[in-house]
């Protein structure tokens, strides 16, 4: 069974690799998408994923608000980004770094399970795994499918099955 549910995995990867970046739509703001993506990952070995945001501590303290209000198992914490590197994530939140930047801790990181998301890459051709941004008054993501091939979380292919190819 197993093998199967690889293969088909593999295949919806496939399909949405030659048919270049992937979105998807959503009336929710950040906070709640970033949610429901963390809520669709899985790693080994973790109960308690923690959600690391880097230098912005207001965007933690939203983050904190949401998990309380809805009930999510998540730890949230700020940390510098000359920290990153020994802090222990399982996902990452960037709001102000550049994607080479993003792209520069992602690759300096020592654990190689780490869901990467960001709200400063629109393009989303290097750094983050889910880029979120706004667009009429949507908030929307992509997909950027190489950077998900590296990481070694298992992203629920229903959340791949939501993005859609853009307009």
């Amino acid at each position: 069974m197993w093998q199967f549910a690889k293969k088909v995995f593999v295949c919806i990867l496939v399909v949405f690799a030659t048919s270049g970046p992937c979105y998807a739509n959503s009336k929710h703001n950040f906070y709640v998408l970033t949610l429901s993506i963390l809520s669709y990952s899985k790693w080994e070995n973790v109960n308690t994923p923690t959600l690391c945001v880097i230098d912005n501590p207001s965007i933690t303290s939203t983050f904190q608000s949401y998990i309380q209000q809805m009930s999510y198992n998540y730890r949230v914490q700020t940390v510098n980004a000359k920290d990153f590197a020994r802090s222990h994530c399982q996902a990452v939140y960037f709001s102000t770094t550049s994607p080479q930047q993003q792209q520069s801790l992602i690759q300096s990181y020592p654990y190689r399970s780490l869901l990467s998301l960001s709200i400063n890459n629109s393009d989303c051709e290097i750094g983050s795994i889910f880029c979120l941004y706004t667009q009429n008054n949507y908030t929307t993501f992509k997909v950027n499918l190489d950077a998900l091939s590296h990481s070694k979380v298992h992203i629920d292919p229903r959340v791949l099955l939501l993005a859609k190819n853009a307009e």
